[in-house]
């Protein structure tokens, strides 16, 4: 195909079950001017076979098979073949619906924009049926790089600005300014920060056209990121939205380094929620682990600075105030006990809180 539109690239590991429809949902989009790379990362399944299988059938799917190298080293092989004008990044466990790339690259040519961001659709096994929650925005067009800047805080706190599927990306700067996944945990929150540094155009639409699977039948429960090293990595990635709004000469900007800092509140409490669930520390290392989470810095800088928390999380982050180890670990566990089972009540609140559903 000589004028590729859109480049889709798709990362696939152990997903046999789900792999077929996020294919057939890139293939039977109406904008027809593609390629889809899928690579396979050494997946132990039948994925590896499925993917060969379809680019029988059609001659856009590119397969790619490597070594497990895991998702941002899948991503970053694809993008260097991608021939797109613009790249489109999916996993390979979620699907499209059939306009969602037309719709994309419409605004992005319309607009002359560096970047499309659209909502999603987060969808949950509950109680033998499928609900779905959706993450919105308002339609806007920023023709100019300090509207965008200035207006950029408005995004972040709702995973707008972190996620890779709910956006059109510009390959030429991509490729000139020579972003890539880096390889470390939730690594599309370190590419986007970086992707966001220079763009001027930037196209905001309210449609919600990515579905996004939370859990499945046979795994109704929420994923659970019991990971005691996660605050560590929170850390990373206050530090590069940090590294963002300094480059924008923002930091002082009231509206956004309030954002920011809401946003670093709400990940801090996930951190100490997750540690209050995990069952391979002692609660003593708990303990430590949340005493040294209180006591740093930008914990303590965050705390003072987020001011526009919810009603409930002002009363989540009480003992973090306090610095009460044993109290916070305590709310923890409370929002685990209601995670676990009251789930409907607990997914409910957490999307209005974080998503605005």
């Amino acid at each position: 195909m000589k004028n590729v539109k859109v480049s889709v690239i798709m990362p696939v590991y152990n997903v046999e079950e789900f792999l077929g429809k996020a294919i057939e949902s890139v293939l039977n989009q109406t904008l027809k001017e593609l390629e889809l790379y899928v690579v396979d990362d050494g997946s132990p399944d039948n994925c590896g076979r499925i993917c060969d299988e379809y680019a029988k059938k059609d001659k856009r799917v590119k397969v790619i098979h490597k070594e497990n190298g895991g998702a941002p080293e899948a991503r970053n092989v694809a993008i260097e073949k991608a021939k797109g004008e613009y790249l489109y990044f999916i996993d390979s466990d979620d699907w499209i619906e059939n306009d969602y790339l037309e719709s994309m690259y419409n605004m992005a040519k319309d607009n002359d924009a560096d970047l499309v961001v659209t909502g999603f659709l987060m969808e949950y096994y509950q109680n033998g049926k499928m609900v779905t929650y959706s993450t919105k925005c308002e339609d806007m067009i920023y023709h100019n790089q300090n509207d965008f800047r200035k207006n950029a805080y408005k995004y972040l706190n709702n995973s707008l600005l972190s996620l890779p599927w709910n956006k059109l990306y510009t390959k030429k700067i991509i490729m000139e300014e020579n972003i890539r996944f880096p390889k470390t945990k939730w690594d599309d929150h370190h590419f986007n920060m970086d992707y966001l540094m220079n763009i001027k155009k930037v196209v905001i639409s309210s449609i919600t056209k990515y579905h996004w699977y939370r859990s499945r039948k046979g795994a109704e429960t929420m994923i659970n990121y019991s990971d005691p090293k996660m605050f560590e990595k929170r850390i990373e990635h206050y530090e590069h939205v940090l590294k963002l709004y300094e480059h924008w000469n923002l930091l002082d900007d009231e509206k956004s380094r309030d954002a920011i800092d809401t946003y670093f509140v709400g990940r801090v409490f996930q951190c100490i929620q997750e540690l209050a669930d995990n069952k391979n520390l002692t609660r003593k290392e708990k303990k430590e682990k949340v005493k040294y989470i209180l006591n740093h810095k930008y914990t303590n800088e965050a705390l003072v600075k987020a001011k526009s928390l919810s009603a409930k999380f002002k009363i989540l982050v009480i003992p973090m105030r306090m610095h009460n180890v044993t109290l916070s670990l305590w709310f923890g566990k409370i929002i685990n006990f209601v995670r676990k089972h009251f789930q409907k009540v607990f997914i409910k609140l957490k999307e209005k809180e974080v998503h605005g559903s």
